[in-house]
């Protein structure tokens, strides 16, 4: 008995050791792959930016700030106000490894500015439908989210939101459009804005456009 006991013993060690000596093979596969992309990432020279998809703002973003500006909303202004002169891309979901590869690594920081300004944007835009929605301005509500979703936040109060004006208004089909929206997104708030979204669709529902039509 003693000795099977200890048989089944050294068997498991030696099959511990050998998974761990796997794992810290592929381990190191990874970790050498890693950083021969990232060696060859910082050594790629810089690159036009001219091709990136740049957001622009609409005047009727900037004419939801109310005046004069409460306290609370006082940063939302100064921020959108220094937005207006600056560059706006939605970079969230790429690496830097992977910026630095494709526009030159001389970039990263300017690209860095960018998808921070993105963030920002997306922040107050939030910000100021959670304004309007409470002070009973359904439209600008209405508007401020839609550029939201148009522009691929990834914010799950954003189509929550949106999607009680829809259905509100009697407008349920529509939440198919934010489903087809919210299907684009590469993030991991994906799952639980398309579980909400379809939970609150109607059964005789068809998608038949896509989500930019809803902004004409």
């Amino acid at each position: 008995m003693k000795i099977a006991v200890l048989a089944s013993i050294i068997v498991f060690c030696i099959w511990l050791a050998y998974e761990i000596r796997k794992y810290n093979k592929k381990n190191k596969k990874i970790l050498d792959s890693f950083w021969e992309k990232e060696n060859k990432a910082n050594n790629t020279r810089a690159k036009s930016l001219d091709g990136l998809n740049y957001i622009e703002i609409p005047e009727t973003v900037y004419k939801a700030i109310p005046s004069p500006v409460p306290a609370h909303l006082e940063d939302c202004a100064r921020l959108l106000e220094h937005l207006k002169e600056s560059r706006i891309v939605n970079l969230s979901h790429i690496s830097n490894t992977d910026l630095k590869l494709k526009y030159g690594a001389a970039n990263l920081d300017t690209l860095s500015e960018y998808d921070q300004n993105y963030i920002t944007l997306l922040r107050i835009l939030q910000t100021l439908s959670e304004y309007h929605l409470d002070k009973g301005n359904m439209e600008t509500t209405r508007m401020l989210l839609e550029f939201a979703v148009s522009i691929q936040s990834d914010n799950i109060s954003t189509y929550k939101m949106l999607a009680k004006i829809y259905c509100d208004s009697g407008e349920e089909t529509k939440l198919d459009y934010l489903i087809s929206a919210a299907s684009l997104l590469p993030g991991l708030t994906k799952p639980p804005i398309l579980r909400f979204l379809k939970e609150m669709r109607p059964e005789d529902t068809n998608p038949e456009e896509s989500i930019l039509d809803i902004l004409d």
